[in-house]
């Protein structure tokens, strides 16, 4: 979801500005919240396997192959 309402947006007018030639605080601010927006998503990416692995590791154990 991060990515549809935040980060596509982001790139498309951080490449409309750059196609200006317009680098002010205005794509610097664009800039800074795509970068943000993509650091939650890497975190959530490294929780989401962290989940994984610890379902993974739960489901192999003996105590859940005998349930």
């Amino acid at each position: 979801m991060n990515g549809l309402l935040v980060l596509a947006p982001a790139a498309l007018a951080l490449a409309r500005l750059s196609a200006q030639g317009s680098f002010g605080p205005l794509f610097t601010a664009i800039q800074g919240t795509e970068l943000a927006a993509g650091l939650v998503n890497v975190a959530l990416l490294g929780l989401n396997m962290k989940d994984g692995l610890a379902l993974r590791a739960r489901s192999s154990s003996p105590a859940a192959v005998s349930r």
